[in-house]
């Protein structure tokens, strides 16, 4: 059964986020345009090289290299050392130009055109627009970015997990404050009032996207709201 590894863009101009780059070739050359010189993959960035990384197939295996850039090429976190072969994966992370351009690798397998669960920014994204990044604890939509708190986050996240589901304030007790789970009778410490600030303090950030409806004191069901005006 045959894969074909491509790249998903989540920044780095001039691309946008969720724009799929294919790596139909036997190489991908990355870099920055220049008077005689124009790579496959173009960024425009002052801090990406000309020549800038590869991306290539050799005996049925993807491999990605360095290619002496002046700032350097990370994989999963990690600055490659130059002209060094490194097994390129699905689910990888690649970024450059102090994290200005990031993608993530993914792939198809062919029979099937099943799509590989791929980093967990990209595999939570909800549509081109709209996604979540656990690193940074943000919600992103078109041009805008919502900033949460480590608690925040857990919420919003566990809700969209089961958007347009009932979600019982137990559940999310648990999600949300797992460390003040009692010893006896596994029950948490956590008021009402907490829970009521949290939910407060998200819809108040994400009033004009996302619709948290409180159901009779019991739980909440999260929407997006575009979605109800099917606008996506």
């Amino acid at each position: 059964m045959k894969q074909s590894i491509f790249l998903i863009v989540e920044q780095g101009a001039p691309f946008e986020a969720g724009d799929f780059i294919p790596l139909n070739n036997s190489i991908l050359i990355a870099g920055r345009k220049g008077t005689n010189w124009d790579p496959d993959l173009s960024f425009r960035n002052i801090f990406v090289s000309r020549k800038h990384f590869a991306i290539y197939y050799k005996d049925h295996q993807c491999y990605i290299k360095d290619l002496n850039s002046k700032h350097g090429t990370f994989l999963n976190h990690r600055r490659l050392n130059a002209h060094e072969e490194t097994i390129l994966k699905a689910s990888d992370k690649i970024s450059l130009a102090n994290d200005l351009i990031k993608l993530s690798v993914a792939s198809i397998v062919d029979d099937t055109s099943d799509i590989i669960p791929i980093i967990d920014g990209i595999e939570k994204r909800l549509s081109k627009e709209f996604y979540l990044d656990p690193l940074k604890q943000e919600l992103s939509w078109y041009n805008q970015t919502w900033k949460f708190s480590e608690k925040e986050f857990k919420c919003i996240d566990f809700l969209i997990k089961n958007k347009d589901q009932f979600v019982s304030k137990e559940d999310l007790i648990q999600c949300v404050w797992s460390e003040r789970s009692q010893n006896y009778g596994g029950t948490f410490d956590v008021s009402n009032e907490e829970i009521n600030s949290i939910i407060y303090r998200i819809r108040k950030k994400t009033k004009l996207i996302i619709s948290i409806e409180n159901i009779r004191g019991k739980g909440y069901i999260l929407s997006f709201i575009n979605e109800k005006n099917s606008v996506i």
